[in-house]
Order: C-alpha cells, then structure tokens, then sequence
C-alpha cells in the first residue's frame, strides 16, 4: 500500500471523528440550551396516566380547581395559575370571583381558535392580552376547555422557576389533560344539576308534606272542637230523651248506638289526622297505633321496643317517623297477605332503628321507588323522602313468598 493511500485512509478517519464529535457537541449544547429553557424532561406519558386518574376521583369544582391550580403547576414548577369557567357567557375564576372575562374577549377567541394550550409569548397574542382591560401580564399559558365547540372555561398558567419556558411537548400534555379535565367538568356540572334538582324536590316535597299536617291539624282542630262537640251534646240529648221517655214510647237504642258510633268514628278520624299521642312521647304514640292495627287485622300485630331512652324528638321528627311506621304498616296490612306483623325499635351507639316485619307474599317486580310510582303507588317514595327530610335513610327488603323487611335508620342524635 502506497504512501498516498495510506494517508488518504488517514484523513477519511480523521474526518469522520471531527465529524463524530461535532454531532455529539451538536447534541450537548442543545441539551444544555433545551434544559436551560425548558428545564429537565418531564414523563409526560406517566404524569398523564396519575392525572388523569386523579381527574376522575374529582366530585366536585373545587377539587377539580385545586388539582389544575396546585397540583399541576406544581409538577411544572408554576407558582400561579387560575381555572376560569364559564357562566353566562363570561369565564370566571373559580377562587376569585374578581378575574371575569367575556367569553367574546378577543384573546379568549384567539385561544379557542386554536384548540390547543398556547404560549402567551407569541407576538399577538402577547399584543391582545397586554391591550385588555384585565391585569393578566403575568400569564404564560393559556389552556382552553374545550368540548367539541363548546368553551367551558380557560386554564391559565404563570411563569415557570427560574424563567424556564413549557416546551411544546408540554403544551401537548396540557391539551391532552385539559380534555380529560373538561369531560369530568361535564360530568360534574351534571351531577351538580342533578342533586340542585334532587334538593330543590325535596324542598318542595317538603313544603308540601308541610301544609298537608298542618290542613291536618286545622281540621282535627275543625272536627274536634266543632263537629264533634256538636255530635256528642246530640248523644247526650238522645240518652236524656231515652230516660224520660214513656214506657210504651218508641226506643231510641238504635239512634243512641248510631251517635255513639259516629262520635267514635270521628275521633279516630282525628287522631288520625293528628295523633294526640305524640304530644307525650313517641313510644306511646307508636303502642297506641300498633293496638288499632291489631284490633283490625286479621293477623296479630305488635311491637317490641329496645331501648332505655325516652323517645322525644322534634315534632315534624316525630310526626316523620310516625307517618312512616303508620305507612309501612298499612301496606302490610293490604298487600302481605301476613300471619304476623311487627314492628321493633332498637337503640344502637349511634342510631335507632325501626323495622316493620311481616311474613307475607313479598313484593314481586322489585322495590326500586320509581318501579312504584309508575305504577301510581307513592307510599314507598314518600317513606323514603319523609326519611330524608329528618336525616334517616329508609331500605326496604324483600322476597317473594317470603315477606318484607322496613328498616328506618336515624341518627341517635336526634334523642334526648
């Protein structure tokens, strides 16, 4: 091999090794000016997947809110950031109530345009946010949440430590998990309908629950101290006339039986309306309606209380969990076809619990509320929106053939 080849050899390995070393210098500096202005690389995939996870545990705006504002910015190392949504065409900051924007606001459309998490630093973006009327020169991100074409809000973000910069590849991440944020927004926002919904029926259904004791109470008032009193002076004049008549006169038995019938008939009517009992206390109450039952059923009824405390409560309480056992055993009554009825009252640590038993033919179809008032039977959904009212929960067992369980659950607080 020549001399001349031999140097040719020479350079064409020294220049592939410059060359070699030029590419890893290449590399070196822009990883160095690439964490100089973005910092260190983020796992993005991972942090998507906890994220993500953590989104879907939120219940509510405020978690939702502390989890874009906090949590996030500080895996990027941002020390403030605002969620903005949306309410009658404006954003409003979630935590200050003082930061509105329209949503027609020229930099909100730029934003929306888009789709996608925007550095503000870009020239006309930058223009419009430093020509609004708001104070929002510290943002350096704009992340809007969007679904479909629909805005729900605006995620903003301030500046990084030590001036760094989020690198398109954040920016990417950010739109990924603001997508996630603004599915789980949707369903907070309806679940958040649903119980203003829920709350506003209870509401409702109590006032009405309301005015129908108290149209009660006027008319137990009404019959008692009127029809009643008018009933019994009638009942005392027919017995008057039945001692003075004459031997030979006609009998008055019939009309005198008859008045005292009517006269009991309307005060049960009364205590129905009103149970007289529950101005004493509830268990006596409850005693005196299980011995009207049994008295008219076909099947025993009868009642076991457990407890050493003396049953007081509130009076729209008590009325709730009377109305409630009266219901239950009502149906029972109608429906069970029983050879036994009972009803217990048990004292736990930390609530009471009464349970309406029967041994009868059960419920076919199932026991779901709205199974019942589809089929215009409303007794078991005002059981148990009469148990919500007072704090308790109301849970209903059965199987055909088999019978039914009751149970109301209320907290012992309500004790004395």
């Amino acid at each position: 091999m020549t001399g001349q080849t031999i140097s040719f050899f020479v350079g064409l390995i020294l220049g592939w090794f410059v060359l070699f070393l030029l590419i890893l210098l290449y590399i070196g500096l822009r990883s160095w000016w690439l964490k100089r202005k973005f910092g260190l690389p983020i796992e993005h995939g991972l942090l998507l997947v906890e994220y993500g996870r953590r989104l879907t545990n939120a219940d509510d705006q405020e978690s939702l809110s502390r989890l874009l504002t906090r949590d996030v910015p500080a895996e990027l190392g941002i020390q403030r950031a605002s969620l903005l949504l949306t309410k009658d065409y404006q954003l409003i900051d979630i935590d200050n109530e003082d930061l509105i924007l329209p949503v027609n606001h020229t930099v909100v459309r730029s934003v929306t345009a888009s789709g996608e998490a925007q550095p503000s630093d870009r020239g006309r973006l930058r223009q419009l946010i430093d020509q609004g009327r708001t104070d929002l020169s510290w943002t350096r991100v704009w992340v809007p949440l969007l679904r479909g074409m629909n805005l729900n809000g605006m995620w903003l973000l301030g500046a990084r430590d030590m001036g760094i910069n989020c690198s398109p590849e954040d920016l990417r991440w950010l739109t990924s998990l603001s997508r996630e944020a603004v599915a789980v927004l949707e369903v907070i926002r309806n679940n958040e309908r649903e119980r203003q919904a829920a709350s506003e029926m209870r509401t409702l259904y109590r006032q009405v629950i309301t005015a129908r004791e108290d149209e009660h109470i006027r008319l137990s008032r009404e019959l008692h101290d009127g029809v009643l009193q008018d009933l019994c002076a009638v009942s005392r004049d027919l017995k008057a006339m039945q001692a003075n008549a004459e031997p030979d006169g006609g009998s008055y038995d019939h009309l005198v039986d008859l008045s005292a019938e009517t006269v009991q008939s309307l005060r049960d009517i009364c205590n129905d309306l009103r149970p007289p009992l529950l101005q004493q206390d509830l268990a006596s109450a409850l005693e005196s309606l299980v011995e009207d039952m049994d008295s008219r059923s076909p099947a025993p009824v009868y009642i076991e209380i457990n407890t050493e405390k003396e049953l007081r409560f509130p009076d729209d309480v008590s009325l709730a969990i009377f109305r409630i056992i009266q219901e239950g055993l009502n149906n029972a009554l109608q429906h069970a076809d029983a050879s036994e009825i009972a009803v217990r009252l048990t004292e736990y640590p930390d609530r009471l619990r009464f349970t309406i038993t029967d041994d009868g033919q059960g419920i076919a179809g199932g026991i779901e509320s709205a199974s019942f008032v589809a089929d215009a039977h409303y007794g078991i959904a005002g059981m148990r929106e009469r148990a919500a009212m007072i704090g308790g929960k109301l849970e209903l067992q059965s199987s055909v053939n088999y019978g039914t369980v009751v149970i109301l659950e209320l907290p012992i607080q309500y004790t004395s």
